[in-house]
């Protein structure tokens, strides 16, 4: 049996129009199946841990229909890691189709996941912010300037009017125009797989699975979906003047040629703030000044997706 799980109003209204799209075909109607609708921010994790707790061996796969933040719900929500996951990109930013290649109409995606010609092992990234409960991401987690757009972007009204633009990553582009005139840049102590150093104006510190975020922003444009190690950019002794030039370039990966950009990759990383900073998993916000990330040993199961 498969379970589908939809966000209806992701992308504003794309995740519903995808799923009525299915609902439609003699494929969807003719396989054994069963679906959830969620209803509000954090339905999908209950719906997914509350289904596989029920019976374990019930569901030969899992099929999201959503955005980002709908998949990160579902990954947290899991009871069992080994079950199949497919995934139709229905939300605004869509980075983790767009890392894992999951791309087509979506009826041509969902009869490949049902076909289950490609299986792409992925590993996520762990994360506990200020000693709380540990969780995964799917994409990323920013700490820093980039997270403080995110937060800006997600509050403003006019994400519903760039999404219905079909242009939902320049978004960012508005917020960082908001955020850059007020934000100030923070030192922190770096704890990388023992080895510590202290970073001072210090402006984001990002880890990703993948190259993708804010919906198609090269963050890390070297990084791929791998065991073990975690990249990581940071971004410190930044000018005001400088940091515009360098997030244009983020859409081509440019950035990473300026002096101030730093790339590297570890597997485990303790950050200690000296105030509250904001960040952003998967493109959710809040604030904090401790955060512990790091590599998750064992991986999930994509189903049609490609390294």
């Amino acid at each position: 049996m498969y379970l589908f799980i939809v966000n209806p109003i992701a992308g504003n209204g794309k995740g519903n129009r995808i799923f009525s799209e299915l609902k439609a075909s003699k494929l969807y109607q003719h396989i054994e199946k069963t679906c959830r609708l969620t209803e509000y921010a954090g339905h999908a994790e209950e719906i997914a841990r509350s289904m596989t707790e029920l019976d374990q061996d019930r569901y030969q796969a899992i099929i999201v229909i959503g955005g980002d933040g709908t998949m990160h719900e579902v990954i947290n929500g899991l009871q069992i890691k080994q079950i199949p996951l497919g995934f139709i990109p229905g939300g605004s930013g869509n980075d983790f189709a767009r890392g894992c290649h999951l791309a087509g109409k979506p009826l041509d995606m969902l009869e490949q996941f049902i076909t289950g010609k490609n299986l792409l092992a992925y590993w996520l990234g762990h994360y506990s912010i200020d000693g709380q409960v540990e969780r995964d991401f799917v994409n990323s987690i920013g700490i820093g300037f980039d997270a403080e757009i995110a937060r800006k972007a997600n509050q403003s009204r006019m994400k519903k009017w760039f999404n219905r633009m079909h242009l939902g990553s320049f978004i960012y582009v508005f917020a960082l125009i908001q955020v850059i005139f007020r934000f100030k840049p923070f030192t922190m102590e770096w704890e990388q797989d023992g080895k510590k150093r202290v970073i001072h104006d210090c402006w984001m510190i990002t880890f990703a699975n993948h190259p993708y975020y804010g919906g198609g922003m090269k963050i890390i444009p070297n990084a791929v979906i791998q065991p073990k190690v975690l990249p990581v950019l940071m971004i410190h002794q930044l000018s005001k003047w400088k940091i515009l030039m360098v997030f244009i370039t983020v859409f081509t990966g440019k950035h990473v040629g300026f002096k101030e950009v730093e790339l590297d990759q570890g597997s485990t990383f303790t950050i200690y703030a000296d105030k509250p900073v904001c960040y952003q998993v998967d493109g959710q916000t809040g604030y904090c000044q401790i955060a512990s990330i790091q590599k998750n040993l064992s991986s999930i199961q994509i189903l049609g997706g490609k390294s």
